[in-house]
């Protein structure tokens, strides 16, 4: 099912449009400039806090407790098990477990928007945008009143939600994991129910061991289903301060904290080892949004050009392409200034080379700018 929506904006009307526009660009580099600053700030404490933390940790033995190794950042690794029971009194869901958690999903209505822009001689801009419905299951119940088509009801409430049970006391040989430490135990496996209480039997039915509140092969709008999972006991490795019989959070120098638990059982390298790589990433890819959204915000700031070439679409179309590749260069050019710099003092070889590559992409905008000057203002006219 779909629904086809067709707009129309004059000439003045993208200009103006475009003009606000730059106020949104030049916002979009401030924001783009802290980001990227920071990420760099965030970086050199990363590198520092591994190093530190790599230094001062101490193996450990999970099968006693020694008092001298009290407030220091110890490593150990072992099982990590529960006596506790898990519960879910809705579906009568009883087990020795770490965690038993439960997913629910309704089935809805669902609204999907594609738009897209033509060009109109004389600089106008047509957008036709279509509209299209699915049934599907999703997390939660979708309001259905703000569809641009109306005779699509979401109406029924739904009854069953998401959730989790945790066991209070996990333990890792002698030791007590924290809270902090027993969240990040997030390995699970699919857990099937096998029967329904009496109180569910008559509106819902198990197929797959996944309860469902109608038909499962016919869902109907507004049909539920709840699927469950179990965290068994499993191979931890731990990097915390030591705090009696449990952990606590280890503060750097630099302020950052570190409160640490990977599956599997890890030497105290391989941990470090995995912080660095997630810090490593995390960087990246904020780096990649600060390059992103500095992009934009040139895009924003030399869109007004495009759209006063667009009285003829071919010839805003051309320039449009030369405003990106010029806002491309000068986004990867800056962005690399401001990482070089911070990096000049910490890592020479990394900074120097950074603000080699942005001086290159400066010297490509000059070479790009000089080549346009050069082209010549007027066609001369044939000879007799």
């Amino acid at each position: 099912m779909s629904f086809t929506e067709t707009t129309s904006v004059g000439w003045l009307g993208r200009l103006g449009s475009s003009i606000k526009g730059i106020l949104v660009g030049l916002v979009l580099l401030i924001v783009s400039l802290v980001m990227l600053v920071l990420n760099e700030r965030n970086a050199v404490q990363d590198l520092k806090t591994n190093r530190e933390i790599s230094d001062k940790v101490v193996s450990v033995s999970a099968d006693s407790v020694d008092s001298a190794n009290e407030g220091e950042l110890v490593h150990l690794n072992g099982r990590a098990e529960t006596e506790d029971l898990v519960r879910n009194e809705q579906f009568g869901i009883e087990e020795n477990a770490i965690r038993l958690s439960w997913n629910a999903e309704i089935y809805q209505w669902v609204e999907k928007k594609k738009s897209e822009k033509k060009k109109k001689l004389g600089g106008g801009e047509e957008t036709v945008t279509t509209y299209t419905y699915e049934k599907k299951w999703v997390k939660e119940s979708v309001d259905s009143s703000k569809f641009k088509q109306s005779d699509h009801d979401n109406a029924k409430e739904q009854k069953y939600g998401s959730g989790m049970s945790q066991a209070a006391t996990v333990t890792l040989g002698v030791f007590k994991l924290s809270d902090g430490l027993t969240s990040q135990i997030s390995w699970e496996e699919p857990y099937p129910l096998q029967e329904l209480p009496e109180g569910l039997k008559k509106g819902g039915r198990l197929q797959g061991g996944v309860f469902f509140s109608g038909k499962p092969d016919e869902p109907k709008i507004g049909d539920e289903k709840v699927s469950f999972s179990l965290t068994k006991p499993g191979d931890v490795s731990v990097m915390a301060v030591q705090k009696g019989d449990s952990f606590t959070t280890y503060e750097s120098e630099t302020g950052k904290t570190k409160l640490l638990l990977y599956e599997g059982l890890l030497s105290a390298e391989e941990v470090v080892s995995g912080e660095e790589k997630k810090a490593k990433n995390l960087r990246w890819a904020l780096r990649g949004g600060g390059v992103l959204i500095m992009f934009l915000g040139f895009l924003l700031i030399l869109k007004p050009l495009s759209v006063l070439a667009d009285v003829l679409p071919f010839l805003g179309s051309l320039v449009g392409g030369v405003s990106a590749l010029g806002a491309f260069l000068l986004s990867i050019a800056i962005s690399f200034v401001v990482i070089a710099i911070s990096w000049m003092f910490f890592r020479p070889f990394l900074g120097i080379s950074l603000l080699a590559v942005a001086i290159a992409c400066l010297v490509a905008i000059k070479k790009m700018m000089s080549s346009k000057n050069r082209m010549p203002a007027s066609i001369p006219p044939p000879l007799n």
